[in-house]
């Protein structure tokens, strides 16, 4: 069964392949892929959104929510988004690495994750990140709806500065906290191994 994996802002597809699985495919529009099949969908934050979308018109196995937002603006002001579209447009790598460092909580992990990344944060396109800024400055999913799921998984993090919990999620399936920050997924053997086996099973 094939995996569709809709990212988070300002992320990349060898960090899924690294962090999570080797084999999907890698979503940035949902609008320009058509399925006719049952899939398996994994999302991440802003990707949450798109893939909330998707599941209305699409049948799906197992939906694998981490950091799920009906409305980002919910906790980031549309103000501080747009000092992000300004701040991309006069210093991209700056203004990435004041993100990626609210991304975790330790900050080894975000040095590494730097190190370890820096090429393909490198390649990201300033005109991509501001598109999908202004995508998370206006979208809103207004109803839940997992009529087309049969099993949904939501993991979150209980200290994300980025995207706090929202309540609502937590009742509509099995629900997983990790203490590592927005960015859980990096280095996570626990999530990884979680993860695989629900794809496996």
């Amino acid at each position: 069964m094939k995996t569709l994996i809709f990212p988070g802002w300002a992320s990349f597809e060898s960090f899924y392949q690294k962090e999570l699985k080797e084999d999907f495919f890698y979503v940035n529009n949902a609008k320009e892929i058509s399925i006719d099949e049952e899939v398996n969908i994994i999302a991440w934050s802003m990707g949450t959104l798109k893939a909330l979308k998707f599941i209305k018109n699409n049948k799906v196995n197992k939906l694998i929510l981490f950091a799920p937002t009906k409305k980002f603006t919910e906790n980031i002001e549309a103000e501080v988004i747009d000092k992000m579209i300004e701040g991309l447009n006069i210093n991209k790598e700056i203004t990435l690495k004041n993100f990626y460092k609210m991304n975790f909580k330790d900050l080894k992990n975000f040095r590494e994750f730097w190190n370890n990344y820096e090429n393909e944060i490198k390649k990201l396109e300033v005109l991509d990140l501001i598109n999908d800024l202004e995508f998370l400055k206006n979208e809103e999913i207004e109803d839940l709806d997992f009529t087309n799921v049969k099993e949904t998984y939501i993991f979150y993090d209980k200290e994300d500065r980025i995207i706090p919990i929202n309540e609502e999620f937590l009742s509509c399936g099995y629900s997983k906290a990790f203490s590592r920050g927005h960015n859980f997924i990096y280095k996570n053997e626990e999530l990884k191994d979680i993860v695989r086996s629900l794809l496996n099973d």
